[in-house]
């Protein structure tokens, strides 16, 4: 968010956005990213990181999300 927030980048739908909805909603799939996730791909999308890190930073961010072994200290 740090960076994003340097660069002047936030998420804005594109109709690439669009369709990947609508093909998500055809497949019965049940896919809700979320503004981390939104923001990780307009990063990509300006160049401000790769595709190797957007997908690294998304992995260590869905890994902590979801992880069942959060400690509560």
């Amino acid at each position: 968010m740090a960076l994003a927030g340097r660069l002047g980048i936030r998420y804005e739908r594109t109709p690439i956005d669009d369709l990947a909805d609508v093909i998500t909603h055809l497949s019965d799939d049940e896919v809700e990213p979320d503004d981390i996730q939104d923001l990780l791909q307009t990063l990509h999308r300006a160049g401000a990181i790769n595709k190797r890190e957007m997908v690294d930073l998304l992995h260590r961010y869905l890994t902590e999300k979801y992880s069942t072994n959060k400690c509560d200290h």
